[in-house]
């Protein structure tokens, strides 16, 4: 065949043409410069052309297949290609900067003449196979002749990281997985500044690897002192035990308190732990029937014997050093509430007894399963049913259909009054139970409904836990929402089960009735009764708060006396990533740790201060305690309340709180607060006016009926 020359660039074209091959195709200006002919004029002969296009197919079929195989084999090369499919070569040399192969420098440099060569060779035949022996050997010359010209900089750095590490001591750790990942992250060039360039980069990686470590050292520290960074095991009595944990798993009125409380008392020693004061003290008086040497322990009073073998106390009491037998801890549902909580995580890790048992609804076996998991103890889970049935109703309950023996509940002090006004002035006899009365009043309340001197009880979700209310047979929710504290929220479902099963109890009822004053409300009533699980929460860490220990090594850690800036670290510092602990709600208590900063005390009588269990949100209150701290500063005695008998009932209720505070405080400081038996005097007297008042307000006097049919008559 005639061999074809033609001029460039113009014949380039038909070039291709004659070989089959669309102009438009192929990029020409490339091709041009592959076959380095001149940009005008020159000649090109057609099988010039075919065969800088089969190379051009071949490396662009390399550098799609071949490459991968190659770099497979020889890991140490890298490639680059360009968008005219022209290989380049890197050999990626490593060179570890420990003697146990850690922390490596990543350094790339070009193949040497012979390894191109067999490169390029391998691209025109597209075979990554090619001379692969050969180019492995001239790859791993490259490396070694690579590495002996940085060996002096590779010792230099090495005996510096080694002095670093020292300095560090037990954040040496830290400080190499700082290193390890601002390397991972940095690829060097070879060159003739490559020693100089790399000792450079690298001088201000250490130091900020030295800095890091020191940080992360302050807060190993604090979170191990504070009892955070090794949450479970500072719990040294509880570890030491070997705990067996049992889980009363049941609804309510289904025997698993009372099956737990039975334990307790054939045991030598023991603790019932309680979520509120009228429990305990029920319990306790329960135990003292039993003939045990019993005794209670509140935040503001301690009562029976001195030394008791069997102690019912609330929870945020619990004894967490002195080891005894059995210990049950009532409510175990309560770990995920954000505000009380940290009591029930404290107590389920905390308490050291060779046999706890926990009792609570279904919905918490995942979160006590997980807490025995991370202590490492064993879980065994005790199945209680419920003795009676509890029963959805067809159809909603007006208040004006409530009948003797029902229970109405609200979720708010000025709902629980209107209802109870409601139902009043309709000719029920009404008793009332609320948050804001004291577990005296509530008993009381509770007891009247139990006789039958009030046929009905209008309450919050307080009789969701600790009160006998036998005669109950139907509890009506007047709302299925409530406020929390921070937000508006619909009730959970195990909230509508735990108030709901308060109704029909066994021995009292055959079957329990639970309906909504509404039908919108019924939907989530019949829907909890079903028995359809609370949606998990989105964050299932346990809540936990300092305690006065944790707050005093923390405030030795930052060196401050500040109470507001040893809590606003806890907040943001003390946790882990991983941990299973998250700080309980704290926004109430930096409040409070703000104001108590205003004066000049001890750190640990400041966090006293702070958690003094007031209403918050009562400004008479806070400003009450404020003088009280106040007086406390000054060394003055703090006298007790000099309260009105005759005030309304939300004053005698702020009276009976402020006096609970007055006497948990005369706990811990009992030379300011030395008027305990007066102040007691103040509570019995505020308790005995709300009572008279709930009573005296409970149904309507003959003649104010008479003035109400006179009133409707005449409308």
């Amino acid at each position: 065949m005639a061999r074809r020359i033609h001029r460039t660039t113009d014949f380039l074209a038909d070039a291709l043409h004659r070989l089959g091959i669309a102009a438009g195709a192929v990029d020409r200006e490339a091709l041009r410069e592959r076959l380095g002919l001149p940009e005008r004029g020159g000649v090109c002969e057609d099988a010039a052309v075919a065969q800088a296009l089969r190379a051009s197919d071949a490396r662009r079929d390399f550098a799609r297949n071949g490459v991968p195989a190659l770099i497979q084999a020889i890991p140490a090369l890298r490639a680059e290609t360009d968008p005219d499919g022209t290989l380049h070569w890197r050999v990626r040399v490593l060179c570890p900067l420990l003697d146990d192969n850690r922390l490596d420098l990543r350094i790339d440099t070009v193949p040497d003449a012979e390894a191109a060569e067999i490169l390029d060779e391998m691209a025109l035949g597209n075979d990554p196979s090619w001379r692969l022996d050969a180019l492995r050997a001239r790859v791993l010359q490259t490396a070694g002749r690579l590495r002996g010209s940085l060996n002096r900089t590779i010792l230099r750095l090495r005996d510096q990281i080694r002095a670093d590490m020292t300095e560090a001591g037990a954040d040496a750790v830290t400080y190499i997985a700082h290193l390890d990942r601002s390397l991972r992250s940095r690829v060097f060039a070879d060159g003739p500044d490559a020693a100089a360039t790399i000792l450079d980069t690298l001088k201000a990686v250490r130091a900020r690897g030295r800095v890091v470590a020191q940080e992360a050292s302050g807060t190993r520290r604090l979170r191990d002192r504070a009892g955070f960074g090794s949450y479970i095991d500072k719990f040294a009595a509880a570890r030491r035990l070997n705990r067996r944990i049992v889980f009363h798993m049941g609804p309510t009125n289904s025997g698993k308190t009372y099956a737990a409380v039975e334990a307790l008392t054939k045991a030598a020693t023991g603790a019932y732990l309680a979520p509120l004061r009228l429990l305990a003290l029920e319990n306790y008086e329960a135990l003292a029937a039993r003939g045990l040497r019993a005794g209670m322990v509140t935040g503001e009073e301690i009562l029976g014997e001195a030394d008791p073998t069997h102690t019912a106390r609330t929870i945020e009491t619990a004894d967490l050093r002195r080891p005894i037998d059995v210990a049950v801890i009532d409510e175990i549902q309560m770990l995920s509430d954000p505000d009380r909580g940290w009591a029930w995580t404290n107590a389920l890790f905390g308490i050291p007894a060779r046999l706890v048992i926990v009792c609570g609804a279904e919905d918490a076996l995942s979160a006590v399963r997980r807490a025995a998991e991370a202590a490492g103890e064993s879980l065994d889970v005790v199945t209680f049913t419920r003795k009676t049935p509890l029963i959805a109703l067809d159809a909603p309950v007006p208040l004006e259909e409530v009948a003797p023996g029902d229970a109405v509940v609200a979720f708010s002090r000025r709902a629980v009054h209107e209802h109870r006004e409601t139902l009043v002035a309709a000719g029920r006899s009404v008793a009332t139970i609320y948050g804001a009365l004291s577990p005296e009043v509530r008993r009381a309340e509770a007891t009247r409904f139990r006789d039958g001197e009030a046929e009905v009880l209008v309450t919050t979700d307080a009789i969701g836990m600790g009160l006998n209310l036998g005669p109950l047979k139907r509890v009506i929710f007047a709302a299925v929402r409530k406020w929390d504290g921070s937000a508006e929220r619909a009730l959970t479902n195990a909230e509508i089960r735990q108030i709901a099963g308060r109704a029909g109890r066994f021995g009292h009822q055959e079957a329990g009735y639970v309906a909504a004053t509404d039908d919108d409300a019924m939907g989530p009533v019949r829907d909890a009764l079903s028995g359809a699980p609370t949606a998990p929460a989105a964050d299932t860490r346990f809540f936990v708060r300092p305690d006065l220990a944790a707050i005093e090594a923390a405030a030795a850690e930052l060196g401050t006396d500040s109470l507001s800036a040893v809590m606003a670290h806890f907040t943001r510092a003390t946790f882990y990533e991983g941990s299973p602990f998250q700080p309980s709600a704290l926004d109430e208590f930096l409040g409070a740790a703000e104001a108590v900063d205003q004066v000049s005390l001890p750190i640990r009588e400041k966090f006293a201060f702070a958690v003094t269990p007031i209403d918050r949100r009562d400004p008479i209150a806070v400003a009450v305690v404020a003088r009280w701290l106040q007086a406390r500063a000054l060394g003055a005695s703090v006298p007790a309340l000099r309260a009105d008998p005759h005030g309304d009932l939300a004053y005698q209720e702020r009276t009976v709180r402020l006096a609970s505070a007055y006497l948990w405080l005369a706990r811990r400081f009992p030379d300011t607060f030395d008027d305990g038996a007066a102040m007691r005097a103040v509570r019995e007297r505020a308790n005995a006016a709300i009572e008279r008042t709930l009573r005296e307000t409970a149904t309507l006097t003959v003649t104010q009926r008479a003035r109400m049919r006179e009133t409707n008559a005449a409308e």
